[in-house]
């Protein structure tokens, strides 16, 4: 067997480095802070942590501490660059943070982890290592920082000298953003740049009129006017609305040059390229196509859109240069025109007017009778969006495409309750106990449960089933929960689901538990019963710091907490209890749930007021959590009367 040697390094590096580590370690998880205790010991702790341990309060950096941990431990420290020695020093105090504080191994420490250590520390000696403020505070510059900042400040310095000599730059930067991704943005209503929640670069500068095209949405506004200043990047925002499908029609047009730019009622809607169907409102649109170099026949043309139809226009486009040729030609006489049919789903049955042809979508007959006609496409399990199209074939217009949505009548639903198996009702129907797994129809379904002893019944819930979105649901049934901490009426405490100390609270260090400095059990002849009491903690101390009461409890882990939680306190100061040498009658308490204040505006009246004691609730839903709780209620350095407390309760 090989012998394990000593790490070679002084105990005080040891230290810096244990504490370097740290400080990098923490500095990336923002829940995380420094804490110090009146010995200069310091130890990172989350607030809920910092809670629990009563000598250590929360340690203020100075500026160039914070400045100094952005810069020195904005990165880990590159192992492969230091001696073997702090090297592995380095690699196992890295081990041991990442395994306790976050469960695992990062990939890098993993990878940089030797078969076998030349002096392997236990989690043990790591966690003795002790770390001072002092040892953090003494942790230089790296001087390799200080040439970088130095370098960096001479490199910005010397390009902003470069480039002060050219002329600014003349095009900048936009970036549209939607509530629809993959909406067409466009300039000065022709100009397609590219699409929404994207960088746009190479904008000219100056003034534009920014709009922006999704098929089957409304803009707003339509149009926005943004001035492009030189090298930056100008953010705007355009809200899109569903266009109701009750009112929504299609045009599909037929145009020789596809590149060329649509415009209906005088609003662009890009090039015709670039979309199959134009999703329009219901009614009469003035639709125009335009493309430099061409002349459109006819120039414009109103047309007429009908809900869930397709309209179709087609457009001849001659160069203006063969314009004076152009000649009239007389068409034979058509009989017979084409009709493509398409959906969203294929494998959907065609019916022409009421008739099965045997054919399935998306397919194109080629022999269709001029004339009107029904078209229906049928899929088992799906709707069909619209129900039906009527389509006119022409001899001018003997080509025709239509498409149908097909949405799905019914989506799988799953719906589990924990811990116990409850009833499970579905629109009011007893649908199962425990589980529930089957098929409904979309739209909208209530959910509802039964109620089970001892425990609290879910909320009922509303679901809205969408086509091709399965729903998983887990409930909890959460028990009913009665925690209390009172003083009874023959003057014992008395205490269920928690625990509860006394002690005092100093200025901003929190509670520490104390047997002499402490509320006490107390008879009132006015009320003719027993209560706490806090007042001041030490009377010969100075600040002379105040009583105080925590009170403890803990919830299941493995719960879903939408309970509504309440916490109700029994209470009242005393007018005629001052304290000694007191003038006023101040009442000033605090109460404090999981480290949050609950009240900032609460003011205890005066039990002489209501010869008896006053009865106050707060709504501790945000602030409840699994496992330990903590409530803290203690007078102030404000306070100059004696406040008494009868009942604490916390239910849900």
């Amino acid at each position: 067997m090989v012998e394990k040697r000593k790490i070679q390094l002084p105990y005080r590096t040891v230290q810096k480095i244990k504490a370097e580590e740290c400080e990098a370690f923490f500095s990336r998880k923002p829940n995380y802070a420094l804490y110090v205790n009146h010995l200069g010991e310091v130890r990172w702790m989350t607030p809920e942590e910092a809670e629990q341990q009563h000598e250590f309060f929360l340690h203020e950096e100075r500026f160039l501490h914070r400045l100094k941990k952005k810069l020195l431990f904005k990165r880990p420290t590159d192992l492969d660059k230091l001696p073997p020695a702090e090297r592995e020093l380095r690699l196992q105090i890295r081990k041991y943070l990442e395994e306790t504080y976050d469960g695992r191994l990062s990939a890098e420490t993993a990878r940089l982890i030797p078969p076998e250590w030349e002096h392997e520390l236990t989690p043990d000696a790591i966690e003795n290592i002790p770390v001072t403020l002092e040892i953090i505070e003494s942790i230089g510059w790296n001087k390799y920082v200080l040439v970088g900042l130095v370098a960096s400040l001479l490199l910005i310095v010397g390009i902003l000298v470069y480039f002060w000599q050219f002329e600014s730059p003349r095009h900048g930067r936009l970036l549209v953003k939607t509530n629809v991704p993959g909406t067409r943005v466009y300039l000065n209503g022709t100009e397609m740049l590219g699409y929404s929640d994207r960088e746009l670069a190479n904008i000219p500068v100056g003034t534009h009129r920014v709009s922006v095209n999704k098929a089957g949405y409304i803009a707003i506004p339509t149009v926005q006017e943004v001035t492009i200043l030189p090298d930056s990047l100008i953010v705007i925002h355009f809200q899109l609305k569903p266009k109701q499908s009750q009112i929504v029609g299609y045009l599909k047009i037929f145009a020789d040059q596809r590149d060329s730019y649509v415009y209906v009622d005088d609003k662009p809607f890009g090039r015709l390229q670039d979309q199959e169907l134009i999703a329009l409102e219901s009614g009469r649109h003035m639709v125009r196509v335009e493309k430099s170099g061409y002349v459109t026949l006819p120039a414009e043309k109103l047309v007429t859109i009908t809900p869930g139809d397709t309209t179709i226009l087609i457009l001849e486009q001659v160069p203006i240069t063969n314009r004076g040729r152009r000649r009239l030609t007389t068409s034979p006489l058509v009989n017979t025109g084409t009709l493509e049919i398409t959906s969203n789903v294929s494998g959907a049955k065609i019916l022409i007017n009421g008739k099965d042809t045997g054919k399935e979508t998306d397919y194109v007959f080629t022999e269709i009778p001029l004339g009107r006609h029904v078209v229906q496409v049928v899929k088992q399990g799906y709707e069909s969006d619209p129900p039906q199209i009527e389509v006119v074939l022409t001899s001018a217009q003997p080509n025709a495409e239509i498409s149908f949505r097909l949405l799905q009548k019914f989506e799988k639903v799953s719906i589990r309750t924990n811990p116990l198996e409850g009833d499970i009702f579905i629109d009011g129907k007893l649908m199962g106990k425990g589980t529930f797994e089957g098929l409904l129809e979309i739209g909208s379904h209530e959910i509802t449960f039964g109620s089970l002893k001892g425990y609290k019944t879910p909320r009922p819930q509303t679901i809205q089933l969408q086509p091709g979105h399965p729903i998983e649901m887990t409930v909890q049934y959460f028990p009913e929960l009665h925690i209390l901490a009172e003083v009874t009426d023959d003057g014992n405490i008395q205490v269920k689901n928690g625990e509860i100390f006394m002690g005092y609270t100093l200025r901003n260090r929190g509670f520490s538990a104390s047997n002499e400095a402490r509320p006490e059990v107390v008879y009132l002849e006015r009320l003719n019963n027993y209560f706490w009491k806090l007042g001041f903690a030490f009377p010969w101390r100075n600040p002379k710091g105040n009583d105080a009461i925590k009170f403890t409890f803990n919830l299941p882990q493995k719960m879903n907490y939408e309970q509504k939680f309440t916490l109700k306190l029994q209470a009242a100061a005393s007018r005629e209890e001052k304290y000694p040498l007191s003038l006023t009658t101040k009442v000033d308490v605090y109460v404090k749930f999981n480290g949050a204040i609950l009240s900032y505006y609460y003011e205890p009246q005066f039990l002489e007021d209501l010869n008896g004691m006053e009865t106050v609730e707060w709504d501790i839903t945000p602030y409840i959590r699994p496992g330990l709780n903590s409530l803290v209620i203690s007078t102030t350095d404000d306070n100059n009367v004696f406040y008494f407390i009868k009942r604490i309760e916390i239910f849900n």
